[in-house]
């Protein structure tokens, strides 16, 4: 949860995010589950907490990032506070369960995991969840070369595998690949929400305004006015056993 985001990305990543974690989500709960409580940790700016607020009475969305906090998405069961790092706000056993959904990669650590189970209830939920959407078309589409494109450490599928687990039992780990459309306007914010997108697009294109350039240049290229992308998805839930 440590990535860079300054306020143009964190805009960018507001405009547009695929709509997946509802999808990801469903692919695991049973549509008659419900919980009283529900903690979401590197919220962002509210996607992964709206979707888990579907199975809850009330959520609460926690993020280290304050350009995320005050872009946040409001809705009547959800309230969002800022996190300071590996340290949760909050009373012991009050949470029913818990969501990391693309944050663990940047906050992983004994602390955490320890901090987690402190404020959740016993048999209660911890999911943690991801997507990698294939990018590389709609990079090639802007004329990038594919052996140019950096590649990163970022793992989707991480978990709490190597820490001390001593009170958590995994019950799930899958890996899928879905397909989604996507409009020319949403591609535009999805290329450049990133720190390292951002500056690589703008390098290339160096114009002022680097969204609406982006737009244009999608715009000659995609007559349809949408594309199809792939994303890859993982999953990993534990149940909490403190007994």
């Amino acid at each position: 949860m440590n990535k860079e985001y300054d306020s143009i990305t964190a805009l960018h990543y507001a405009s547009y995010r695929p709509s997946l974690h509802a999808q990801i989500l469903k692919s695991y709960l049973h549509s008659d589950e419900y919980f009283e409580l529900g903690l979401d940790i590197g919220c962002g700016t509210g996607q992964s907490a709206i979707s888990l607020s579907s199975y809850c009475s009330k959520v609460i969305g926690v993020d280290p990032s304050e350009e995320m906090i005050n872009k946040s998405i409001i809705q009547t069961k959800i309230s969002y506070q800022l996190m300071q790092q590996n340290k949760l706000d909050f009373p012991i056993d009050i949470f029913d369960i818990v969501t990391f959904a693309g944050s663990l990669f940047y906050a992983k650590s004994q602390e955490l995991l320890n901090e987690t189970i402190r404020v959740s209830k016993n048999n209660s939920k911890i999911i943690i969840y991801d997507f990698e959407v294939l990018m590389e078309d709609a990079f090639k589409l802007l004329g990038f070369d594919a052996n140019v494109l950096t590649t990163s450490d970022y793992n989707h599928s991480t978990n709490f595998s190597g820490l001390d687990g001593q009170y958590i039992n995994q019950v799930e780990n899958f890996k899928h690949s879905v397909q989604f459309e996507i409009s020319i306007s949403d591609l535009a914010h999805l290329l450049l929400a990133s720190k390292e997108d951002y500056n690589r697009v703008a390098t290339k294109f160096r114009s002022d305004d680097v969204y609406s350039e982006v737009l244009h240049q999608l715009k000659k290229r995609l007559k349809m006015g949408t594309m199809h992308l792939t994303a890859n998805t993982y999953l990993t839930a534990y149940s909490v056993n403190k007994k």
